[in-house]
Parts: structure tokens; C-alpha cells; sequence
């Protein structure tokens, strides 16, 4: 379990994500105002295979809201990284970090938005 509240840094500012969430596979954390959320998910394959996911996700303003009660509406960016891991694999450990790096490396403005157009 996560430390409640979830801190994250957004744009050089830092942000406090308390814990408003938790089933049994997910917890959920978000700023008081909404427009920050991280989610964490953890499941277990059939083979034992583990797979952890957390996603950043941040609402935006809609510049004509129509329901005057709720200024956003479902105006979604997000990232988010998962790993999929074989615990009876001895170098899983070893192996994450490395994946992580080369991905992230992978995913650099360009690829980003190839990916953003929709190519695959």
C-alpha cells in the first residue's frame, strides 16, 4: 500500500493526491479539486505472471462548461506505464528497470506524437 496522500509533481509544482479509493485490485488518489488522479493497479495472471499499472491523469477546464455545478467534464490527458513480470523469473528485479528506462527512452516527443496521430 501506497503512502496516503500520494504526492506528484505536475509541471515543477507539487501536488498532494490523498487516497480516495481502494477495491481490491486498485487504489485510487486524487487533488481535492479533481483535475489530478493517479491510479495503481495490481492483478495476478493465471500462470503467476504479476502485472502492475499506474496512470497520471489530469481533467482540464472546459471553457463552456454546460453544467454550471461542475466546471470540467471529461476532458482526459493521461500516461501511463505498466509492467508485466514472471515472479518465477530470478532477474525480474534487474530486468524491470532496464525496460523502463529503454521505454521511456523510446517514447520521446517524436514517438509521442506518432503515437497521438494514431500510427501503430
Amino acid at each position: 500500500m501506497f503512502t496516503d496522500p500520494f504526492s506528484v509533481t505536475y509541471n515543477g509544482t507539487a501536488y498532494s493526491l490523498p487516497r480516495t479509493g481502494l477495491t481490491k485490485q486498485q487504489s485510487f488518489y486524487r487533488t481535492a479539486d479533481g483535475t489530478l488522479a493517479v491510479t495503481v493497479r495490481n492483478s495476478t495472471g493465471r500462470d503467476g505472471s504479476r502485472l502492475a499499472v499506474i496512470e497520471l491523469a489530469r481533467r482540464l477546464p472546459d471553457p463552456t462548461p454546460t453544467d454550471s455545478f461542475d466546471p470540467y467534464r471529461e476532458i482526459i490527458n493521461g500516461f501511463s506505464i505498466g509492467f508485466r513480470t514472471d515472479v518465477t523469473f530470478a532477474s525480474a528485479s534487474s530486468d524491470i528497470p532496464l525496460l523502463r528506462t529503454a521505454l521511456l527512452a523510446l517514447v520521446d516527443s517524436t514517438f509521442q506524437s506518432r503515437l497521438i496521430g494514431g500510427e501503430k
